[in-house]
């Protein structure tokens, strides 16, 4: 498709270049990037400054600067609501990070306080942190639905597109507001996050939105297949988009110590599956012992996988990084000999294909959706560590089966783009249109 509609679309977002924590902002400047190809976006944020990225036929609305667009009948709108409302549930069922992509310890204790607590504060001032979540991260949601509603009022939109619940109350708001169809980019879900057995308030915020929308677009097949199963949508107005990864010349090189490096990146959280990691590290070393386990993140089962290393016969074998940056992760991809992801529930798995454009083959947990674009990965269920360390030693002992993976992982990986991806959303647009 190469025709540019007449129509426009109003995103939603809520990570975005610079203001990145993890892959949700990667995910969106690439769609919307994409999409300003075939039609005009007019992008709402919480967050945008001078090093927000500019896009051709994209208007950013950063809400920390809502008085440098908005028009003084809006401004009063905004300054006449009252944030003042009564907290009765707890806050977050999973941890949040700082932008270093340190854990928020705060969040601990807010976790406690649930009950009768009146909040007041100025509207547009909440955006003013420089915290992408944050302890008020409930307040903002509330706040981000509220005046988002105010400022649409003056674009012209004919659909609403959202990335990620925490931008999906908004856009249930709009809907029912101007009466426009609804989008639903589904990056992740609560029941990937915490358990399938979950009922929590960002469950329950999922699922309304899902139920009223008019299209959900996940990342992968396999969380179609998780919405189907825990969120009871028809498959029929579900439509999966890949995630892509822009192009980016990484050169490899070979480090000096002697043993070969197999690398873990993400949050070190209970759904990246820690234990599996450790499980099968200890499976590796049994019968490969030149190699290091380098582990790059953080999160809040870090300390209980740095305890579990720290022994005599293991410890050797494990390297913390904690938070790395864009480059930095660049650089360790670049001199790594086998990237591992064994996560218990991956929406789709951003990782993987950054592993395959520093030319890393990969070992991937089959419940991924990154495994079903790197179909030449090696794979294996996410419980067994059996076959991830039978991979991940095969992969080290020969040479020639790492370049081998590792080229058919590119020629797999090349096939997908942010341009395709957002051909197929703007089919999914017109069909929507013509319905």
């Amino acid at each position: 498709m190469k025709m540019k509609t007449n129509n426009s679309v109003l995103v939603l977002g809520w990570e975005f270049p610079p203001r990145m924590v993890g892959g949700l902002a990667i995910a969106t400047y690439g769609l919307v990037e994409a999409l300003s190809h075939y039609l005009e976006v007019h992008l709402i944020l919480p967050f945008a400054d001078e090093n927000t990225p500019k896009i051709k036929n994209v208007t950013i609305y950063g809400l920390n600067q809502a008085e440098e667009f908005c028009s003084e009948e809006q401004l009063i709108k905004i300054s006449k609501k009252d944030l003042s409302f009564t907290k009765t549930q707890e806050v977050f069922s999973y941890p949040f990070f700082n932008s270093d992509g340190s854990l928020l310890e705060t969040r601990k204790q807010e976790l406690k306080i649930k009950t009768e607590e009146t909040i007041s504060t100025n509207y547009i001032d909440i955006f003013k942190s420089e915290e992408v979540y944050g302890i008020s991260l409930w307040k903002k949601l509330s706040v981000f639905a509220e005046v988002v509603t105010v400022i649409a009022a003056d674009i012209d939109f004919d659909i609403i597109h959202c990335h990620d619940w925490l931008t999906f109350e908004a856009g249930k708001k709009l809907k029912s507001t101007f009466e426009k169809p609804l989008c639903l980019h589904v990056h992740a879900l609560e029941t990937d996050r915490v358990g399938k057995g979950v009922k929590n308030d960002i469950y329950n915020i999922e699922y309304t939105a899902m139920k009223m929308a008019d299209m959900v677009m996940p990342v992968s097949y396999y969380t179609k297949t998780q919405i189907i199963e825990n969120y009871d949508i028809p498959g029929e107005k579900i439509t999966p988009i890949y995630n892509s990864i822009e192009p980016e010349l990484i050169e490899r090189w070979r480090h000096k110590i002697p043993q070969k490096i197999v690398t873990f990146l993400g949050r070190i959280t209970s759904q990246k599956g820690p234990s599996i990691l450790f499980r099968t590290v200890e499976k590796v070393v049994e019968k490969y012992k030149n190699v290091r386990f380098v582990i790059a993140g953080t999160g809040d089962q870090l300390a209980e996988l740095v305890n579990a290393s720290a022994n005599e016969k293991l410890s050797k074998y494990f390297v913390f990084t904690g938070f790395l940056s864009r480059d930095e992760v660049n650089a360790l991809l670049s001199t790594t000999d086998v990237y591992f992801m064994p996560s218990v529930s991956e929406p789709f798995g951003l990782t993987g294909l950054e592993a395959t454009r520093a030319g890393v083959p990969c070992v991937l947990t089959k419940q991924s959706g990154v495994a079903e674009v790197l179909t030449s990965a090696l794979t294996a269920d996410f419980w067994d560590v059996d076959l991830f360390a039978e991979h991940i030693i095969n992969l080290l002992e020969d040479e020639d089966l790492r370049k081998n993976i590792a080229d058919q992982n590119l020629k797999e990986m090349s096939k997908i783009t942010w341009h395709y991806s957002a051909s197929v959303v703007v089919n999914e647009y017109l069909k929507i249109w013509q319905n």
